[in-house]
């Protein structure tokens, strides 16, 4: 399956751009992917780093726009430019190690309804994040490479993806479309994406073969003033646009999901390895609410959920 990979770059390229292209360019199949790199008008420095990736990667295509278009605007004019029959969205800020892509495009094959694929991470808001104890990059990616090559059930069932590295089918952009640039610089268009593209009849899968190292940002209380009140704004917005009956489902319910099914594979004979139920349970623990009702409430269903694995006294 050919892939087309777009990359929306803003500032700070040595920490970002810079290492993202340097480790899909590790891989052995870089020069068959259609890979495009969208600069969002960076500062000069990062323009300048740019200017001198072309010439590093000459199979690459740099568009540079003149103002910030915002999230969707600018991965909207990659998109336009893709060829690939599976168009990978890709944050700077992560790192994409050796024969993942290749995974994520024979997810694809033969496999019409499936619209979108995300891989599992270190840090993403839904079900996609596993635990990691690690603090480098390269241990984090080691862990994370261990649980993607565990074995065991390769999709699982999401309610919506994070678009830090999202692969979408080409066939779903021709259906519903690019992303929704009224949500402005940024926030919630992948969840809008996500119930566009369910609408469709397509289907959205964790990828729990695929990892992909993300840096990941500040929580919701430390961000600036001004990115809190987007994240509200933009919150009425796919309210507005689909009804107040759609769930905020936050990391915790996700990953409790993913241990759901789990369990009924489980209960149908199939092979779960063991150490990804470890790993969420981890996670689980690892993410109690701080309220004492909320927490109390919480733990009750981790517990519900590890008693199907013989593991509830453990906890």
């Amino acid at each position: 399956m050919n892939i087309s990979i777009v990359i929306l770059s803003y500032n700070d390229f040595s920490e970002t751009t810079g290492k993202c292209l340097a480790s899909l360019h590790a891989d052995p199949a870089f020069g068959e992917w259609d890979v495009i790199v969208v600069d969002n008008a960076s500062d000069a420095a990062t323009r300048d780093f740019l200017q001198d990736a072309q010439g590093q990667y000459s199979s690459v295509r740099f568009v540079l726009n003149e103002s910030n278009l915002g999230y969707a605007g600018g991965n909207n004019v990659g998109m336009r430019m893709c060829t690939g029959g599976v168009v990978v969205l890709l944050n700077s800020d992560t790192v994409v190690p050796i024969g993942m892509m290749a995974r994520f495009g024979a997810h694809f094959e033969n496999n019409k309804k499936l619209g979108m694929v995300g891989p599992v991470t270190n840090a993403a808001g839904n079900e996609q994040a596993i635990f990691s104890s690690a603090e480098s990059i390269e241990a984090i990616v080691e862990q994370g490479l261990s649980y993607a090559n565990g074995g065991g059930a390769d999709l699982l069932v999401t309610y919506r993806m994070d678009f830090h590295c999202v692969a979408i089918s080409s066939e779903v952009i021709a259906s519903v479309g690019l992303l929704d640039e009224d949500f402005g610089r940024g926030y919630y268009e992948d969840f809008d994406y996500s119930l566009r593209v369910k609408q469709a009849g397509f289907d959205l899968r964790v990828a729990e073969n695929v990892f992909v190292y993300h840096r990941g940002s500040a929580s919701f209380s430390k961000l600036p003033r001004e990115t809190r009140e987007l994240l509200k704004r933009n919150k009425k917005r796919i309210i507005n646009k689909h009804g107040s009956e759609i769930l905020f489902l936050n990391l915790r319910d996700g990953n409790l999901s993913i241990l759901a099914q789990y369990a009924e594979m489980k209960k149908a004979g199939l092979t779960v390895p063991e150490a990804r139920i470890q790993n969420r349970l981890e996670q689980a623990m690892s993410k109690q609410p701080r309220s004492w009702f909320k927490k109390w409430r919480y733990l009750n269903r981790v517990r519900k959920v590890a008693a199907c694995f013989g593991l509830d006294q453990a906890l």
